[in-house]
């Protein structure tokens, strides 16, 4: 394993290379100004004076075009992209927040100062030509001929066309050069101050104007195609060592899913650091909520995770909004903004759904390329194929289970259900049976089978109530929602199962329907939570009706709303608040049913915490995010409602 890791790192490709690469046209570009620069400065110290007008201080215009050539020249190396790679730390002192060199970028660095703005780069270009070449017509007239070629500052001047031309190529080079000839054909024809005709007479000839007029551009074709030449190279090692880089993350990756195939969420923190790794300043990953909604035009919930660099940790974080903008989509997004901040956004699909999003935000010069496009792609592909095992590990549990649940149920049904149930025929014939005997003895031996009776009688409530409870298991042991079982078919069966087993007359109403919510919401999970709850605590409510409260009917009200489902279930058997409000002492209120009374947040109603039952009952609801409560009837009796949010 340690050979694999070795042969993918990335720094087998040296940046060295890359960089001296990148930063050649900015040494030449530095180098020609100053050499250009002590140039000018010897041959006006040593030049001859005698044609210059009298009238004019030579030496002050020589000295001011010298300082301004100086600080210009000055300001552009502190001010150079390579100085600041160079020497981070000198530079930070006199810069201000100029644009830095993106690690991951293959372009060749620009010689000048680059800020985030475009517009603003292309100024700063400009005002170098302009400045250089006012210096060149105003030194034009130090020697003969006054113009161009004559001026000390020639060569010098050239330096903004070779500027230019590293930067924008063969289009702004010679634009550049266009203008910078300008400035030598103004001086032709109008000369600037300073020139004596009379004591230096020029004319014109081709050798001077051409030589004025024809360096420049040769120079910005030579540049551009050297500096296309340097960068096809680094671009080259530039995607070599982005390869390396590539399969070095796909490798950490990959050992991460290996490692966290447990857990969803943790395996989306530990995959942003090697996606991430110096190819991203922010990495965001979103996992979809796959959840139907009961309506259509919902859109799902997601589970944000993101990771920033320290460097941008400033940054406005706006992946909320771009994540639902891609949701609505369904498409990418990539933008680029003039500050520099370049965003990519990707869905990733299972079918017509999208599964993950994954985000990508960094401060770059130009916008996210089609590379970093692949290797998302690649990295979310990944991501999302660790994800489905994830879920098809926990259904092959769930399933597993469930098989186990349904073999117990039915060993229940064909054992103890049968025997419990014989059990219970075989009471009420007995009991049919003695009150058959009862009737044709006289008074005084039917008084002695009374006992008898009674006996018979509990034994067969007691048969009923074990044949109840034994159902209640195993129904709590198979899988209630599944198919085209429905909320109401479900309790419909199980409200005339519970008529059969207790004689006691139940009737379901319902209010709605469960047409008001979508197709894939009535096969989703969370119904399907919600059904198992409302089953349960219906099946425990009538449970307690049967037992405690001596009712003589029930009542079972569901209704369908497209926020919540509310079940009430209602019997006029004992009111136990009632019952509760009129014990003597406090020992007699505790014992009544096991029952406790509370306040709940200051209400008014009256809330029951009882024992397990109805505790059971009041932590399902609250599990889903419903509301419990046990109030009393109308007339008598008790009333158990419970509301389930459907999301």
């Amino acid at each position: 394993m340690s050979q694999v890791e070795h042969s993918f790192k990335a720094s087998t490709v040296p940046q060295t290379t890359v960089r001296r690469l990148s930063v050649t046209p900015s040494y030449f570009f530095l180098v020609w100004r100053w050499s250009m620069w002590l140039y000018a400065l010897l041959v006006i110290l040593f030049s001859h004076t005698h044609y210059y007008n009298p009238y004019i201080s030579f030496y002050q215009i020589a000295t001011l075009l010298l300082v301004i050539t100086f600080v210009e020249t000055l300001l552009v190396t502190l001010y150079a992209p390579v100085i600041q790679v160079l020497l981070p730390r000198f530079v930070k002192r006199f810069t201000f927040h100029t644009r830095q060199r993106p690690t991951n970028e293959s372009e060749i660095l620009p010689p000048l100062v680059q800020t985030y703005n475009r517009y603003w780069n292309s100024t700063i270009y400009a005002m170098d030509v302009i400045i250089c070449g006012l210096i060149l017509y105003y030194s034009g007239t130090f020697s003969n001929p006054p113009f161009g070629v004559g001026s000390p500052f020639y060569r010098y001047g050239m330096s903004a066309v070779f500027a230019t031309a590293a930067t924008y190529r063969y289009r702004g080079g010679l634009l550049a050069a266009l203008g910078y000839d300008l400035f030598a054909i103004i001086g032709m024809l109008v000369p600037a101050p300073g020139w004596n005709p009379h004591l230096a007479p020029y004319t014109p000839n081709t050798v001077d104007i051409i030589g004025s007029l024809i360096d420049t551009p040769i120079l910005a074709i030579l540049v551009a195609y050297m500096t296309n030449l340097l960068e096809s190279y680094a671009s080259s090692r530039l995607r070599e060592r982005e390869n390396a880089r590539t399969q070095s993350a796909f490798a950490h990756l990959g050992e991460t899913l290996l490692r966290n195939v447990g857990s969803r969420q943790e395996l989306i923190k530990h995959s942003i650091p090697p996606i991430m790794y110096k190819r991203f300043d922010r990495l965001i990953i979103a996992l979809v909520d796959l959840t139907p909604t009961p309506t259509h035009n919902t859109l799902p919930g997601t589970l944000i995770y993101s990771e920033t660099s320290p460097s941008v940790e400033g940054w406005p974080d706006i992946s909320t909004q771009l994540i639902k903008q891609v949701q609505q989509t369904q498409s990418q997004l990539l933008t680029f903004e003039a500050d520099g901040i370049a965003r990519l956004y990707l869905p990733l699909h299972i079918g017509d759904h999208t599964q993950i999003i994954l985000g990508a935000e960094s401060r770059r010069a130009t916008p996210f390329s089609f590379q970093h496009e692949r290797f998302l792609t690649i990295a979310g592909t990944q991501l999302l194929v660790a994800l489905d095992n994830i879920r098809l590990s926990e259904q092959t549990v769930e399933l597993a289970a469930n098989a186990e649940r349904g073999r117990i149920a039915r060993e229940i049904h064909d054992g103890i259900s049968q025997l419990t149930y014989m059990l219970s025929l075989q009471a009420e014939t007995s009991e049919a049976q003695v009150e058959r005997i009862a009737e044709q003895l006289d008074t005084a031996e039917a008084e002695m089978l009374v006992p008898l009776q009674e006996r018979l009688h509990k034994l067969v409530t007691t048969a009923k109530q074990a044949l109840w409870e034994t159902r209640n298991y195993m129904f709590s042991l198979k899988p209630l929602m599944s198919g085209t079982t429905t909320l109401t078919h479900m309790l419909n069966t199980q409200i005339l199962e519970f008529e059969t087993i207790s004689d006691l007359p139940t009737r379901l109403s319902v209010l709605g329907s469960e047409d008001l919510y979508s197709k894939q919401y009535r096969h989703s999970h969370r119904y399907a939570q919600v059904g198992t709850a409302i089953f349960r605590i219906v099946q425990e409510a009538l449970t307690n009706a049967y037992k405690h409260a001596g009712a003589t009917q029930l009542e079972v009200r569901l209704q369908f709303t497209l926020e919540q489902i509310v079940v009430d279930i209602c019997d006029n058997g004992v009111n136990i608040l009632n019952r509760l409000n009129s014990a003597d002492d406090t020992n007699s209120r505790q014992n009544i049913a096991g029952l406790q009374l509370a306040r709940v947040n200051g209400a008014d109603d009256l809330r029951i915490y009882s024992g397990r039952g109805v505790q059971g009952m009041r932590e399902r609801t609250t599990e889903l995010g419903g509301i419990f409560a046990i109030t009393a009837g109308q007339d008598n009796g008790m009333v158990v409602h419970i509301s389930i949010p459907t999301e």
